[in-house]
């Protein structure tokens, strides 16, 4: 009978081949602007952006979004769906992940999390949610 470390070892190699590999079952994956561009057309996910709001006016966001900041997303968790697989979104994808940490922790389904540096590298729209 294999031991637990081999059967994690053959389950990741299972996951790697189908593209599902994660750092950990407890952490989020790094998106890339087209994974979270593909999720958002869908319409199947629910976008969150966990940076402060002055961020989201300095370096824009994506369309569709809701900003809950990362400091806040414990005490309102209930104003994310369950129904819906979450796309975090921060800066460069670090407080993305710990919001995805948060959320699995918690019951939800994140697909992973992105940073609007690299949707904007892309050149992926952008808005800028109080600029006139």
């Amino acid at each position: 009978m294999p031991s637990q470390l081999t059967r994690r070892t053959m389950m990741a190699g299972l996951a790697a081949g189908i593209g599902f590999l994660r750092a950990a079952e407890d952490k989020p994956k790094q998106l890339t602007a087209d994974e979270v561009e593909q999720a958002l057309r869908d319409g199947k996910a629910f976008l969150l952006d966990v940076r402060e709001p002055k961020e989201l006016d300095e370096f824009g966001t994506i369309k569709g979004y809701v900003n809950i900041p990362l400091g806040q997303l414990e005490s309102r968790l209930s104003e994310i769906p369950k129904d819906k697989v979450v796309v975090t979104l921060c800066q460069r994808g670090v407080r993305a992940g710990k919001a995805g940490e948060l959320l699995m922790k918690n019951g939800y389904t994140v697909a992973g999390a992105c940073g609007i540096l690299d949707w904007k590298s892309k050149q992926k729209p952008v808005i800028y949610p109080n600029k006139k």
